[in-house]
């Protein structure tokens, strides 16, 4: 979809996505139907099968349901809480800081999922709630309630920085603690010195 989306765009030009197709509709509302659509019907279901598959053949990490989905809640907490703040900010934050929010969206799920991986690379049990969440559900309730009233583009830029802080370190971290456990320097498969 993307290739033709690039090949399109190349062909006839950035105004294919300015002007509706058909009944009023955008090329863009076509392509994330389209992706929607491929998610839904081809991904999920194929899924769910390689799920029932390592089940009857007993190849799964975790047995049961609960286990099994534990991965899923802070992912999801953290769409949802940020899903009501774009809804509901009084200050309309998206509007006003698109980059900025959009740069703190990625780099705090960015977070929560590279822990999730190195949990299961690990096979350790991730945490039920992710800390980013606890912080964030203070920044949402002030922002929607109006506490925050035109600082929220502040709150917001100290927020951003607080999570890219916690996610540079934890990177710095997680390689440190690679490379002592392979006894490699980082950026480099040479070996290191015995002392």
């Amino acid at each position: 979809i993307l290739i033709t989306a690039y090949l399109l765009t190349g062909t006839v030009g950035v105004e294919i996505w300015q002007k509706p197709l058909l009944f009023g509709y955008y090329i863009t509302d076509a392509l994330v139907i389209l992706l929607v659509g491929f998610s839904l019907f081809l991904s999920f279901p194929q899924t769910l099968y390689n799920i029932r598959r390592a089940h009857l053949k007993k190849t799964l990490k975790n047995d049961s349901l609960y286990e099994g989905l534990l991965p899923l809640v802070s992912p999801l907490l953290l769409f949802i809480l940020l899903t009501v703040w774009v809804v509901l900010s009084p200050g309309n934050i998206l509007t006003k800081q698109p980059r900025l929010f959009l740069w703190m969206v990625g780099v705090a799920f960015s977070n929560v999922i590279c822990k999730v991986i190195v949990c299961q690379m690990s096979s350790t049990r991730p945490e039920l709630f992710h800390w980013i969440l606890f912080p964030l559900a203070l920044v949402v309730y002030a922002a929607i309630s109006g506490l925050l009233g035109w600082t929220e583009e502040a709150v917001l830029a100290v927020f951003t920085a607080l999570v890219t802080a916690a996610h540079l370190h934890y990177g710095v971290c997680v390689g440190r603690q690679l490379s002592e456990h392979f006894n490699i320097y980082i950026f480099s498969l040479k070996k290191r010195v015995q002392e």
